[in-house]
């Protein structure tokens, strides 16, 4: 009967976290919600695109707090996922989610990192997308994560440097 009792309050213990993980998840959610408009059509707002790449979206978060995963529509959940750099903006195309556009003008650079939230690989094995996610209290610095064939993570880096200093050419 002790083992009953026991058992049953483990079982318990165990339905309360869950429920205040699913709680705080749904909080997260709420928050995020407005930062991006869902399904913003790629090909318009992105102008000609230039290159296509493949690769596992890993994570948004706050640039400051890697640790703070953005739950907003389209970048809320790990998905393989289809970069697309167009003239005046990327794309994160992420399976089962509506595309998010990024604006040339909100992305602060590329870098490489080896960690994220939930995620520890070899050094520079991940591609990292630094930006700005508009919400109704201003920007919000953010950092997109993605996990990408080293062939893929160079010439997207090449390509992205290239249209950059492009664009810095023809406003001068």
């Amino acid at each position: 009967m002790d083992k009953l009792w026991g058992a049953g309050i483990a079982v318990l213990l165990v339905i309360i976290v869950f429920i205040l993980m699913w709680r705080g998840w749904q909080r997260r959610v709420r928050r995020d919600a407005s930062s991006l408009p869902p399904g913003l059509r790629a090909d318009v707002e992105i102008g000609q695109v230039i290159g296509t790449w493949r690769g596992l979206y890993v994570s948004t978060s706050e640039r400051a707090n890697v640790l703070e995963r953005i739950a907003a529509p389209g970048l809320a959940f790990r998905a393989q996922a289809t970069l697309v750099l167009g003239e005046s903006g990327v794309v994160f195309d992420l399976r089962g989610e509506h595309p998010t556009v990024i604006p040339l003008n909100r992305i602060d650079g590329l870098t490489t990192s080896h960690l994220t939230i939930d995620k520890v690989v070899e050094r520079g094995g991940l591609t990292v997308v630094d930006w700005q996610l508009e919400t109704r209290e201003g920007f919000r610095p953010v950092s997109s994560f993605f996990r990408m064939s080293s062939a893929d993570r160079d010439s997207f880096c090449e390509t992205y440097a290239h249209l950059i200093s492009t664009a810095k050419k023809e406003t001068s």
